[in-house]
């Protein structure tokens, strides 16, 4: 499965290889509409990674923002803070570069059974609403995912029993591609 990514995104990106050789002889409105092409070629291979890693549960949203429920919020560093589903497992992770934290990464770490997992996709737009209903042995946490049609924009907000509330944004990719440190899990 990991194989089949990398192949796709090598395929995609080496088509726009070939058009280089050529590129000097064109006019600037020639590149322009060459790049816009190569662009969409891109996007639409990682659309079908994305939608392939979304309906087999092996996915990964890298948050590189993170927000409270009052707006406020905070660059953070992708590897450390995420959220990712493994088949029936959920990991959450916030963390901070300090290292300072019960999951050793400098944050809360939790990984948590999935109870529910709803994936709705606007055929039109080919945007992706994904609702995860989670339980750990700390409390049950309500997941709530809106992404683009390739995933390079994804938020996601997450729950817990109480008020409670983070937001992240960043990107969101297949597990074989992920780039993200797991600290060790609240139990």
């Amino acid at each position: 499965m990991k194989s089949y990514f990398i192949i796709l995104i090598a395929l995609a990106l080496t088509s726009g290889l070939y058009a280089q050789k050529n590129e000097k002889e064109l006019t600037r409105k020639e590149k322009r509409e060459l790049k816009k092409k190569e662009d969409a070629k891109l996007s639409e291979a990682m659309a079908k990674v994305l939608s392939l890693a979304i309906d087999s549960q092996l996915w990964v949203l890298e948050a590189n923002t993170l927000s409270n429920k009052y707006g406020r919020s905070v660059p953070v560093n992708s590897n450390l803070n995420f959220i990712a589903i493994e088949k029936d497992e959920a990991f959450i992770q916030l963390g901070s570069n300090s290292g300072l934290g019960p999951n050793g990464v400098g944050g809360v770490s939790v990984r948590a059974k999935i109870n529910k997992y709803e994936v709705k996709r606007n055929e039109k737009k080919g945007n992706y609403y994904i609702h995860i209903y989670t339980s750990s042995a700390i409390g049950s946490w309500d997941i709530r995912i809106d992404s683009n049609k390739d995933g390079t924009i994804a938020s996601a907000t997450v729950q817990g029993n109480t008020s409670t509330r983070v937001n992240y944004q960043g990107t969101i990719v297949p597990v074989g591609q992920s780039r993200v440190y797991k600290g060790t899990p609240v139990i």
